[in-house]
């Protein structure tokens, strides 16, 4: 079947799959079966309509709306929405059954929804289990980090974005099982590593990117199991330790020598088509331990999905993005969530039994449709309770008469503006545009910065302590940045130079390496077989196959 996107107008199929997927997961009430239709937007839409509800690193002062004390939350002070500090909104100093509504069936399911969403005090900021870790979003079970965003399990980590299991870590985005890591991106399980992206299992090492198993290795690309190597040379031991010697105080020409060097090695060298482990009948980048996964992104021990970013442990499941740290089963159309079953249309809902429907911010509830900010609730629809008998019952007329069943929840229930969401990272928009497409916009207060006359040294070493009571000014955006103790402490432990950038310039040039999660056909150009990549065909990178690269490395 071929539609048309409602939003970009572009063509995309809806195969005998995806059909069967929907009628399997299409729930039944009162013993009827209500079918979840086919998708009006394309895929890309669909991701796009999901992230625009996850605001992770906009962040503001203001007054939590339940004690009066001072907090950091997503919403800015001026936000229509209320807002509970952490401690406050998880207590039961309040109940969300509170503000039940009935269902009126002379309005749409938006209207009533976003009504109750207006009215439910929300969370300040989405973390669990976190120590003196104030300034994070969306983090879980980790210990003294700051501006950090995404991610479980983590401690002394700084500026970084998706890291799990992982310690010791500033500038680094979607990282597992990394310590003692600068400037890392997309890799796993390297320590004491500067400057690296797409690597695995790596130590030591300098500049690197598609490297596995690699020690003591400096502006290197795609090597495996190698140590001492310089541009993709074998120099020796002692050779090696005057090249890391002359680089263990990385100056900031230094590097760009390196990076200039290094470029000019990868044009001639083939890249692998996606970086897929351990994993079966898949296609997409970074997925790990997986089977028939189709078009998903950073995904592991999953199975069975399709369109998928950032839901480990997934199984017979798709549209799915930063459903962290998972698992999933049978779920369609979420973000933001943990641990759902036989669920669709939910933004931040938390384990219990499924069955969920438009729900937004409900901790371990099952059989809910339409709620907001409830816990422990089972049988509810806008927030009011109701019998088994009469929740299936109601839930039934709901589905028969409104146009939003099977599709994700409406923009206009996003807390936040377009641009204050990851939606923006990963599909900029103008203002004009976002406006154009029915996405609300904030409009940044204009301030004036202060400029620095402070001269940031080359080297690391010539830092003293003095620069700690200093302001900088970004040389991309111009906007004031603070260097701070623990920060100071690991570029001299790293021997890396102080940043030029703010943290969220600097994690915009991060996310330039892969912005766009979208897979082209090209040929393989080693034996021409057609494959999906994420090289698009204009690119002037040499594009291998898996099997031929495995063969060429």
């Amino acid at each position: 079947m071929q539609k048309f996107c409602k939003q970009c107008d572009v063509s995309f199929e809806v195969t005998d799959d995806d059909l069967l997927f929907l009628d399997k997961i299409s729930p039944s009430f009162a013993g009827k079966k209500y079918l979840i239709p086919a998708p009006d937007f394309c895929a890309s839409c669909r991701l796009q309509r999901r992230m625009l509800f996850r605001n992770e690193r906009s962040l503001y002062k203001r007054k939590c709306d339940g004690t009066g004390k001072s907090i950091l939350a997503a919403f800015p002070e001026d936000s229509k929405y209320k807002v509970h500090e952490h401690d406050y909104w998880w207590s039961d100093k309040w109940d969300a059954i509170n503000y039940g509504k009935d269902f009126d069936f002379n309005k749409t399911l938006t209207e009533q929804l976003n009504a109750l969403v207006i009215e439910v005090p929300h969370i300040n900021l989405n973390s669990i289990g976190c120590e003196n870790s104030d300034y994070v979003n969306y983090f879980i079970n980790s210990k003294n980090s700051y501006l950090t965003f995404g991610g479980a399990h983590n401690e002394d980590c700084m500026y970084s974005k998706f890291l799990n299991h992982s310690k010791n870590i500033l500038d680094g985005l979607s990282l597992s099982a990394c310590e003692f890591c600068y400037e890392g991106n997309f890799s796993e399980g390297c320590y004491s590593c500067r400057y690296f992206v797409n690597c695995r299992n790596c130590s030591e090492c300098t500049l690197i990117e598609e490297c596995q198993g690699c020690k003591n290795c400096m502006a290197c690309f795609g090597l495996k199991n190698k140590e001492y190597y310089v541009l993709n040379k074998f120099v020796g031991k002692e050779e090696f330790q005057k090249f890391a010697d002359y680089c263990k105080i990385m100056s900031r020409s230094k590097l760009k020598e390196l990076k200039e060097k290094l470029a000019n090695l990868k044009k001639d060298l083939p890249h692998v088509q996606s970086h897929i482990y351990a994993s079966e009948d898949s296609t997409g980048d970074m997925i790990l331990n997986s089977k028939n996964c189709k078009n998903c992104f950073d995904i592991k021990e999953c199975e069975n999905c399709e369109n998928m970013n950032f839901a480990p442990k997934s199984v017979n499941s798709k549209d799915a993005c930063y459903s962290a740290p998972g698992p999933m089963s049978f779920g369609y159309q979420l973000c933001s969530t943990i641990g759902m079953e036989n669920s669709m249309a939910n933004f931040y809902t938390w384990y219990g039994g499924g069955n969920l429907y438009y729900c937004l911010e409900c901790m371990t509830c099952t059989d809910c449709f339409a709620c907001v900010g409830l816990r422990n609730k089972q049988y509810c629809v806008l927030n009011k309770q109701y019998t088994k008998e009469e929740y299936e019952d109601l839930v039934g007329k709901i589905i028969e008469k409104f146009k939003e069943w099977g599709q994700f929840l409406d923009p206009e229930l996003s807390f936040f503006a377009y641009n204050e969401t990851v939606a923006q990272e990963h599909f900029p928009l103008t203002k004009e545009q976002a406006l154009k497409l029915g996405f609300s916009w904030r409009d940044n207060e204009e301030k004036q910065y202060q400029a620095s006359n402070y001269p940031i040294p080359e080297l690391i070493t010539e830092v003293g302590d003095d620069i700690l009571g200093e302001i900088f000014a970004c040389q991309d955006c111009a906007k004031n940045y603070k260097i701070l103790a623990e920060e100071l402490k690991f570029y001299k432990l790293m021997g890396v130079p102080i940043p030029l950038k703010c943290h969220n310039c600097r994690h915009s040039d991060r996310m330039d390496l892969r912005r766009f999660f979208k897979l082209y056909t090209r040929e393989c150009a080693k034996c021409s077989a057609k494959i999906k990549t994420i090289y698009s065909p204009d690119r002037s990178e040499i594009v291998y196959c898996h099997q031929c690269y495995l063969n060429e490395t």
